[in-house]
């Protein structure tokens, strides 16, 4: 995958994601926006943004995710949860619809 990526992910799951959003941002950085993988990087990095409570910049991560790959169903779960973490649960409803609505499987939801 990608080496900053990858340790921005260790770096989240131990809950250490200040740290983890300056690899997030090198993975990004060095991704063009035709990289299959900046999607995901941008989702990961939105999930780390939100648990530093930095919600318009995870939102503006997952509204780029989704621009660059609507089927980015990892985008569409941070754009979410970020909208519920304002109190906007109707916003969130509808995020996740749209993600069922490009994913009718269901295959890349948890």
């Amino acid at each position: 995958m990608n080496l900053y990526n990858e340790e921005a992910v260790k770096l989240a799951n131990a809950d250490k994601h200040e740290e983890a959003l300056t690899n997030y941002g090198r993975a990004i950085s060095g991704s063009a926006d035709e990289d299959e993988l900046l999607p995901i990087f941008l989702a990961n990095r939105a999930h780390s943004l939100i648990q530093c409570d930095k919600i318009d910049e995870a939102i503006a991560d997952c509204t780029r995710a989704t621009k660059v790959d609507p089927k980015c169903i990892m985008a569409y779960i941070a754009h979410s949860k970020a909208f519920l973490y304002r109190g906007k649960l109707g916003q969130s409803l509808d995020v996740l619809r749209q993600a069922l609505s490009r994913d009718k499987e269901n295959k890349g939801l948890p």
